[in-house]
């Protein structure tokens, strides 16, 4: 089951010497790591899924969205099995000194 929520998560990334890529998303206080730009994209869906079901097994996730003013598309299921968050992001190169502190 696949629960859709209204949201728009901002990230930062920026491309280190290494040739990895960085992205910060301040609101969340999160940060990861990937080798390729689409390990990046793919991370970040997987990190915010992860998020959300911690936060559902915590019977957090309704203050948790309430507080972002965030909503699911659809009613999530008081006992859900195999639920996976969709979750839409912007992720925007980092600029100035947030694309330094990356470095």
């Amino acid at each position: 089951m696949v629960i859709q929520i209204n949201a728009n998560v901002p990230w930062s990334f920026t491309r280190v010497r290494s040739g990895q890529y960085i992205a910060v998303c301040d609101p969340l206080k999160l940060t990861l790591q990937a080798d390729t730009f689409y390990d990046l994209m793919e991370d970040i869906a997987i990190s915010l899924d992860a998020l959300l079901k911690d936060l559902l097994g915590d019977n957090e996730l309704d203050r948790f969205l309430r507080e972002r003013g965030w909503t699911a598309f659809s009613p999530i299921p008081a006992r859900p099995k195999n639920v996976r968050f969709d979750v839409p992001f912007e992720l925007v190169r980092a600029r100035g000194q947030q694309a330094e502190l990356c470095q």
